[in-house]
């Protein structure tokens, strides 16, 4: 593929994916809020719970998807069609025993069920409900092994259309019956239907693009590859074990404690975080390609420059959305589905700063990706789960804090581990550089952000006896002047002999940054 053919397809990619991002945004808030109102809070906490025990389960992937695609690229570029087959059946394989380990875990987890639901609960047969949401994941693993060639092949456009056309078409589907026969069951038996549509479809597809695949002659995996794979799906694993503790257990923590209601309030913020973190990593993610071949080409000292400026523009961007959130959140609720759904002052704030902590990762994230350090970050994550589980059963037992003891957790992991560890890999096996100077821009960073959002959070409570499209403006107009404050502190304390972003530029920049969204 010449240059010119890839940045149209990188393009046409990214374009696409935006799009689809923007559409599937929209359609799970319209889904949601017929949801709430036809089945209550009671199915949307069941929802959620079975959303993250099946994350746990989804472990067994072991990231054999992304391994698997990458070493998809070089076989595709020289069309060595042998290798491809023989990756493709490898693939086909694996995939077949996931869903297999995943309805196995399902059976085993199905009996203690009713211990993760704290009170009492209205949701019907749970182990109905259940059994349907397992056999949807596990049908979700045939033929999807198929959408990985696409993703290879630089085509990612086809199975993102793939995915949104039927993800509309289902959604679409379920609202409708909601309406007609508002019945989980039904709910859960269309999200089952349209699973499989997709994945055949998708097959289809790929065997018309790639007539090879249905060639039953396969050739076995070439061993350099099996051992590259092998190395990196070990290498994954403690990531993995960090991602499902950190990001699959809050759910199951607050059922277990507190109750279904309490899960159905708290998803209702993580879905308009996780919509927000989409857009976010999808603009900013987008440099890390450059960030690879910036390594290679340029000095220490100007790798250091750019870890510096990104991380400036990562706070800036992460920071402006906290403030928008802690002014914004409780109006944004009222209006979308009513006062009884707010989790209160205490609670929000914690969830506000609980994301924008969390979101100052990224630029580190980033280049630990740029830089290929997944293997000195196994440590880290094992320790970010056990520390993220820890505080959070500690918290939810001996407290009173409910949900914010799940939301505490993760902050608590984030400061004692993530904060330090991360730039400590970047710096030292990436650049290889001290941490010193970032300590110190990082601890600012932080301490003056969460202090700014905290006391604007506060002009929240005013802006909910206005219009909302009011109280946007109102909001928008007080983060301008907090922005420029806090580019005036965090200029300050810049590393020394290293030139921060301009103000205009970062205004010019953010601008850039919310047209998008």
């Amino acid at each position: 593929m010449n240059n010119m053919t890839r940045t149209k397809a990188a393009i046409m990619n990214s374009s696409v994916a935006t799009i689809a991002q923007v559409v599937s945004l929209i359609l799970n808030f319209a889904s949601r809020t017929f949801f709430i109102r036809i089945l209550g809070e009671q199915f949307l906490g069941l929802n959620g719970l079975f959303v993250n025990l099946l994350n746990i389960l989804a472990f067994s992937e072991l990231g054999i998807g992304s391994a698997i695609t990458f070493a998809l690229y070089r076989p595709l570029a020289s069309q060595n069609i042998s290798q491809i087959k023989a990756l493709m059946g490898l693939y086909r394989k694996a995939f077949h025993i996931i869903a297999i380990m995943i309805v196995v875990g399902g059976v085993i987890i199905m009996p203690f069920l009713p211990n993760m639901i704290a009170g009492n609960s209205d949701v019907g047969n749970v182990f109905i409900a259940f059994a349907l949401y397992l056999c949807n994941s596990a049908l979700s693993y045939l033929w999807s092994y198929k959408r990985s060639i696409f993703i290879a092949s630089q085509l990612g456009y086809i199975n993102t259309l793939n995915q949104m056309v039927f993800n509309v078409l289902m959604q679409i589907l379920q609202v409708l019956f909601l309406f007609l026969t508002p019945s989980y069951y039904i709910y859960l038996c269309i999200q089952i239907t349209f699973t499989i549509l997709s994945n055949f479809q998708i097959s289809r597809l790929a065997n018309k693009k790639f007539p090879y695949l249905m060639d039953k002659n396969i050739d076995k995996v070439d061993s350099k590859v099996l051992s590259y794979l092998k190395k990196n799906i070990i290498g994954m694993i403690s990531s993995k074990i960090g991602g499902v503790v950190v990001f699959g257990t809050d759910n199951v923590i607050i059922s277990a404690f507190i109750g279904l209601a309490a899960v159905g309030k708290y998803s209702n913020y993580t879905l308009v975080l996780n919509g927000v973190n989409a857009v976010i990593g999808q603009l900013v993610n987008a440099i890390t390609p450059s960030i690879g071949n910036f390594k290679i080409e340029k000095s220490k000292r100007e790798q250091l420059e750019l870890f510096y400026k990104y991380t400036q523009v990562n706070a800036y961007i992460v920071f402006s959305i906290s403030l928008m959130l802690a002014m914004l959140f409780p109006s944004f609720i009222q209006l979308w589905i009513g006062a009884k759904y707010e989790l209160g002052y205490f609670l929000t704030m914690l969830i506000v700063l609980g994301f924008f902590i969390s979101g100052l990762r990224n630029s580190n994230l980033n280049f630990m990706n740029a830089y290929g350090t997944f293997w000195e970050m196994r440590y880290k994550s094992l320790w970010e789960a056990g520390t993220n589980l820890i505080l959070s059963l500690l918290l939810i037992k001996f407290t009173s804090l409910g949900i914010g003891s799940v939301v505490l957790g993760t902050i608590g992991a984030n400061l004692l581990v993530n904060a330090w560890w991360e730039p400590f890999i970047v710096l030292k096996n990436g650049i290889g550089a001290s941490e010193k100077k970032y300590i110190g821009l990082y601890i600012n960073i932080l301490i003056t952000g969460s202090v700014l959002i905290v006391l604007s959070q506060k002009i929240g409570d005013y802006l909910v006896q206005f219009n909302f499209f009011l109280s946007v403006i109102v909001a928008a107009i007080i983060a301008i002047f907090v922005m420029l404050f806090y580019h005036c502190v965090l200029t300050f304390f810049y590393p020394k002999n290293y030139e921060p972003l301009k103000i205009k530029k970062v205004f010019r920049m953010l601008n850039t940054f919310f047209s998008k969204i």
